[in-house]
């Protein structure tokens, strides 16, 4: 009988340890879960800041008022655990609207909510005197619950702060009286529910089975990013403390960590409770616990709310002080592995002394690419000469097209004058034929038409990317774009010019039969368009310059080698 009494013992610790070991697993990978959270809540803030900017964006082009009293409320809800100054603002708006508009359900909505921000914000006083004003007979079921709920919460809120044996007590009393009352009305569709009905049970009722069920099929019914995910799983949380089961105790605090994070959740408790758990737990855990209630303590912050920063900042200093004598000890450590290392140096500058030896042999080597290095720095002077040759070739190119350009403008003239001559002979009666022939400005006009074609042509074949570099020049809303491929416009025709170093505006007229002042409004107009209005003629003058800077990166290469 003994025997069976020892083996069963021995079955039962067994069974205990490895349920332990099961359930420290379990949790590491949840904490893990959290602190890939914590990694991007920036992100998730972001994406919350999103959606209030649309909401508010929304409510600025709104016109309808009831519809604009819709979004201050959605606004004041998005807010209300978020940022404390901002949700104070949209419920004073919304309540400000609704008495304006005679809204009475907004007036008493927004009146409750104002209410449970002041108590948030460690106005107790100031939250009761502002649900006093409320009558609550007259009240609608779903706005009576809200009513009782607010008191239940600014009650529990002013008694843990007190968190003495004197008032805390009274307040306690006060906040059970009013979750009686709010239970009475609460809507059984409603996802609050279960939430509330486990808040009775665990406050009034005192039945912790009852309550944990109700919890329960809160969870149920919500996902990781709703509040009431986050607050009944808080809830287990100190329902499974209270009856010293520790490791179901940190799973949901861990699951209410990540469901504030998720929910961005800045008044929040889990997080902060956590960092206290693992602080107790053991020292590997203390990194952890130094990070959530940092965390914690700036979400309090974000959020102004004076009771979450008066209690993390009782708690605060014990984890830091614990983390530096933590992070001492390791330095300690450290100094000897320094002095470990010291000695490993020595034997390796040993070692660099025999290397060293061998490295003579890599010196010729050394020298063979210096001459290498030497071969290509010539290579490199005579690619510099070359490119000085192309530079000459392009100026002597430049030459020839000038010239080709005046030829074709003499030739223009010419015509031109004996046009006039034909049309003397004709007022001199002498060949009619003639001059009803060539009296017609046809003739001038093709020929100048043909120069201009043959001039774009010419000119963009010796520079191709006249017109890309040109619009560099530009700004970017007085960019010129070329519809036919080929064709310069009138304005690139002037530029073209002075690039070919035709830079007076009466020869620039006299080529493209314009008037002087013509010319020369064009080229005011431009510099007006330029990036840089006083120096923009010197600058066309120097595009399509050929630059070759290849020589440049070859002699650095080898030297660098």
């Amino acid at each position: 009988m003994l025997q069976i009494d020892v083996k069963k013992t021995i079955l039962l610790v067994v069974v205990i340890c490895l349920h332990n070991a099961f359930a420290s697993a379990k949790n590491s990978v949840w904490l893990e879960k959290l602190d890939s959270i914590l990694a991007v809540s920036e992100d998730i803030v972001a994406e919350k800041n999103n959606k209030i900017a649309m909401l508010k964006q929304m409510a600025a082009k709104e016109t309808n008022t009831s519809l604009l009293l819709k979004r201050y409320w959605e606004l004041s809800e998005e807010y209300y655990v978020f940022k404390f100054d901002s949700a104070k603002i949209y419920v004073e708006k919304g309540l400000a609207l609704a008495r304006k508009t005679n809204n009475r359900r907004y007036v008493v909505a927004n009146s409750i909510m104002l209410a449970k921000l002041l108590a948030i914000g460690g106005l107790y006083s100031e939250a009761i005197s502002n649900l006093s004003k409320i009558n609550p007979e007259s009240l609608e079921p779903d706005l009576f619950f809200d009513y009782h709920i607010a008191y239940f919460t600014i009650y529990s809120y002013w008694a843990d702060y007190c968190n003495d044996n004197t008032y805390s007590p009274i307040y306690k009393e006060k906040s059970n009286a009013c979750l009686k009352k709010a239970v009475d009305y609460i809507d059984k569709n409603s996802e609050a529910y279960d939430y509330y009905m486990g808040e009775y049970h665990v406050y009034v009722d005192k039945d912790d089975n009852k309550a944990l069920k109700h919890y329960f099929k809160t969870l149920e019914k919500n996902g990781m990013t709703s509040r009431y995910y986050a607050m009944a799983s808080f809830a287990i949380a100190n329902n499974y403390s209270a009856h010293n089961d520790m490791e179901k105790y940190e799973e949901y605090l861990v699951k209410a960590s990540i469901c504030d994070i998720l929910c961005c959740t800045k008044e929040n408790l889990a997080l902060q409770y956590l960092a206290t758990h693992l602080f107790k737990q053991d020292d590997e855990n203390i990194e952890r616990a130094r990070i959530y209630i940092n965390f914690a303590m700036d979400d309090a912050k974000t959020y102004n709310n004076r009771l979450r920063i008066l209690e993390i900042s009782q708690k605060l200093p014990v984890i830091v002080s614990t983390y530096h004598k933590m992070v001492t000890t390791q330095n300690t450590f450290l100094r000897y592995a320094v002095w470990g290392i010291s000695l490993l140096v020595v034997t390796m500058l040993i070692l660099l002394y025999f290397f060293f030896r061998q490295n003579k042999l890599l010196s010729k080597r050394r020298q063979e690419l210096h001459k290498s290095n030497n071969l290509l720095k010539e290579t490199n002077e005579r690619l510099n000469r070359a490119n000085e040759q192309l530079l000459d070739t392009n100026r002597k190119r430049e030459g020839l097209a000038k010239l080709y350009i005046d030829l074709c403008a003499k030739y223009i003239d010419r015509i031109a004058k004996f046009q006039m001559m034909v049309q003397r002979k004709i007022k001199a009666n002498q060949i009619n034929d003639l001059l009803s022939h060539i009296s017609s400005s046809r003739v001038n006009q093709e020929d100048a038409a043909t120069f201009m074609k043959r001039f774009d042509e010419a000119f963009l074949n010796l520079y191709p990317s006249f017109v890309t570099e040109f619009n560099t020049l530009l700004k970017e809303d007085e960019q010129i774009v070329i519809k036919q491929s080929n064709t310069l416009t009138t304005e690139l025709r002037i530029f073209a010019l002075i690039r070919l170093g035709v830079k007076e505006s009466s020869e620039i007229a006299a080529l493209l039969y314009y008037t002087p002042r013509t010319i020369y409004n064009y080229r005011s107009a431009f510099k007006n368009k330029a990036i840089d209005r006083e120096s923009f003629e010197q600058r066309v003058c120097m595009l399509c310059t050929v630059i070759n800077d290849k020589s440049v990166m070859q002699s650095s290469s080898p030297a660098s080698s």
